[in-house]
């Protein structure tokens, strides 16, 4: 009986040595297992589409995660909103906010929110905007350096953009723009622009900012860029994808930058 009882306890004995080792060996190829670096992410938003269906092949020829901001109330708003959620592109609303004039003669768009209206008139011009473009996830600001200078009239449209869970990028038309203070204050998502990548409408300047907004990235983990929908804008980013994509770069909608 005794030397059954030896004979179990040796093999119970056995079994558990056994099994800690299996587990201590799983356990030093997890530990050693190398991390995966973190993929810097980069957003890419194409201001401006809803004057017209050119270039609407760039939302088809490129296959990467694209933002499209449309501009309200223009005779093609709806139909590129309709085209780009298709497309599996997220849609934003280009929200026409008050520049400043500076004397020169600025042609604005209608319905362009300006600081001199009531919060009654804000509200109605953001709600027009809105339902122009359906299928919006967020709102940036088109031109703006006066508008999103001013809290009262920021607060306005914030309120509505938490209503809906809208979040807000800031094109950074000026340095004194007060959005990211307020959105973090009002608790609505907020993202900045880091680089305009097409001022000049020229393919070595447009391939550079790319560079730099990629390197960029690189550096803090995240970039955010801005273009439009070009023939020479759409041929850098065709050309720079893959080499991008090889630096670590990851393309993500810019809603998944917002915080």
């Amino acid at each position: 009986m005794q030397i059954k009882i030896k004979k179990n306890v040796l093999i119970l004995s056995g079994l558990f040595v056994i099994i800690i080792l299996t587990l201590a060996f799983c356990l030093r190829r997890i530990w050693l297992r190398p991390k995966e670096e973190a993929r810097a992410k980069v957003a890419i938003v194409i201001d401006d589409w809803g004057y017209n269906l050119r270039y609407l092949n760039f939302l088809k020829q490129i296959d990467i995660p694209l933002t499209v901001s449309i501009l309200p109330n223009l005779r093609y708003s709806s139909k590129i909103a309709g085209l780009a959620r298709r497309l599996d592109k997220k849609v934003i609303l280009h929200l026409p906010l008050e520049p400043e004039k500076k004397g020169r003669n600025i042609g604005l768009e209608e319905h362009t929110i300006t600081s001199n209206m009531s919060e009654e008139e804000v509200i109605e011009n953001f709600r027009v905007a809105l339902t122009s473009v359906p299928y919006a996830c967020g709102v940036s600001n088109h031109m703006g350096s006066r508008a999103t200078k001013d809290a009262r009239l920021m607060s306005v449209i914030f309120a509505e953009l938490k209503k809906r869970r809208l979040f807000f990028l800031d094109n950074l038309v000026t340095d004194k723009s007060i959005c990211k203070q307020l959105a973090a204050k009002m608790k609505i998502k907020f993202v900045g622009r880091d680089f305009f990548l097409d001022n000049t409408d020229n393919y070595e300047y447009i391939e550079e900012q790319f560079k730099k907004l990629t390197e960029f990235a690189k550096g803090t983990g995240q970039a955010v860029g801005i273009a439009h929908a070009r023939p020479a804008t759409l041929k850098v980013l065709r050309d720079m994808i893959p080499s991008m994509q090889a630096e670590g770069i990851e393309f993500v909608f810019v809603s998944g930058l917002a915080e």
